[in-house]
């Protein structure tokens, strides 16, 4: 895992990942939305990288995107989860 980062799978569909990745790319150091995803039961999971010590900001942010985004979940993950490359 990298020591500077924590990962994030947020659950949602390839349309909406392009939306998360702007509004959080706004938040300047808060996170890195990656085109790394898995697929878990069927749901695509997008791997995003939380700066270490803004992982209460990036919750928060992604809480209030639940309201703009379809946002199926948000789970902490780790890094050596396989990935697709998309």
């Amino acid at each position: 895992m990298r020591e500077d980062a924590l990962v994030y799978w947020v659950g949602t569909s390839e349309e909406e990942i392009h939306f998360i990745d702007a509004i959080l790319s706004a938040y300047d150091g808060i996170a890195c939305v990656r085109r790394d995803f898995k697929l878990e039961n069927g749901d695509s999971l997008y791997m995003v990288y939380v700066t270490a010590g803004m992982e209460r900001e990036f919750l928060d942010v992604m809480e209030r995107l639940r309201q703009a985004a379809r946002i199926r979940s948000v789970t902490k993950g780790e890094d050596d989860e396989t990935p697709f490359r998309a």
